[in-house]
């Protein structure tokens, strides 16, 4: 697959998670609408990087991810150095939405786990949580 293929692929794939977004907007459930927007942003702000073979970025697979230990240290990393075109330009809530997509979509914590600033710290992200 050539890069330009991959990339068209990931842009669709944004496209369809806004139009899910956009569809699932009208639940009253907010984590369901917070998972959506959490997916939205980083199909737009990360995928470019991290899902492309070929991509500047290493696969966020969960080993990779729970080598930083907590959630807390991972929100930190992230901040800090992330997107990398233009780090520390998003807001903590985009940075916690980030986080929380990786580690759910990545099967390091339960669907329904809340992951902000009040419970980062004692998400760890070891073998045992899974």
């Amino acid at each position: 697959m050539t890069r330009r293929t991959v990339m068209a692929s990931v842009g669709g794939a944004a496209l369809l998670a806004s139009i899910a977004a956009i569809i699932v907007r009208g639940t009253t459930d907010p984590m369901i609408r917070e998972q959506e927007q959490a997916a939205e942003l980083y199909q737009v702000r990360c995928a470019l990087c991290h899902e492309l073979e070929g991509g500047i970025g290493a696969p966020l697979d969960p080993r990779v991810l729970a080598a930083y230990g907590t959630a807390q240290l991972l929100f930190n990393y992230v901040r800090l150095a992330m997107p990398y075109d233009a780090p520390r330009t998003l807001s903590d809530e985009q940075y916690w939405l980030t986080v929380g997509h990786l580690l759910r979509s990545r099967g390091l914590v339960a669907e329904d786990r809340v992951v902000n600033g009040q419970t980062a710290e004692g998400i760890s992200l070891g073998a045992e949580t899974r």
